[in-house]
């Protein structure tokens, strides 16, 4: 996509464009409007709550079975514990999926009630068996303990990440059990405008 420019006929006579009148300097300034890509395109929200850390859990997993691309835009990530507990840093690992199977559903809910639903064959869940599909995209560490240090993170991609059809994304707990409960919420976009 690169810059340019339309011809217009003189004044009256056909094509018009938008333009702000500036009486002082008697002239007209070009109207430029914009706005973010995920604007125009329907954002979701997945999350889970209170989830019971286990070693190697998937705790959230999107799965993408539409024919639609699904754009990753930022995922929170967060423990919290019922009582005090003596913990240490866990680690969680986001990593594409090629496959998944059985688990908990979850609801995918909209940002704006005015948008479609989500397509069919999108869906999430926690506890599934997942086939990982490549290295990791994000690695998270958080510490449940209630003295402890980071207790929640926001992850913004330096640009989304793209699900294409028959793939899914996931946050794995490492493969150590811990203490404390996990929350994590993915935001993304059904593509219908890309960049």
């Amino acid at each position: 996509m690169s810059e340019d420019f339309i011809r217009l006929p003189p004044d009256g006579t056909g094509k018009r464009v938008r333009a702000i009148y500036l009486p002082g300097l008697d002239s007209y300034e070009e109207v430029q409007a914009s706005k973010p890509i995920e604007y125009e395109n329907p954002v979701y929200a997945v999350a889970v709550n209170a989830s019971a850390v286990a070693a190697s859990k998937h705790h959230l997993t999107l799965w993408n079975d539409s024919t639609r691309y699904l754009r990753i835009l930022a995922a929170m990530l967060s423990m919290h514990t019922t009582a005090a507990v003596s913990g240490f840093i866990m680690q969680y690992i986001m990593q594409r999926a090629s496959a998944v199977s059985g688990g908990t559903a979850l609801t995918v809910v909209k940002l704006d009630p005015r948008d479609p639903d989500p397509p069919a064959g999108i869906s999430a869940v926690t506890g599934a068996t997942v086939t990982l599909k490549e290295a990791p995209l994000a690695i998270f560490a958080l510490n449940p303990e209630e003295t402890g240090g980071i207790a929640w993170l926001l992850f913004v991609p330096p640009k989304p990440i793209v699900l294409q059809p028959s793939e899914g994304l996931t946050i794995q707990q490492y493969g150590t059990a811990g203490v404390g409960l996990f929350n994590a919420v993915m935001y993304f976009a059904v593509e219908g405008i890309r960049p």
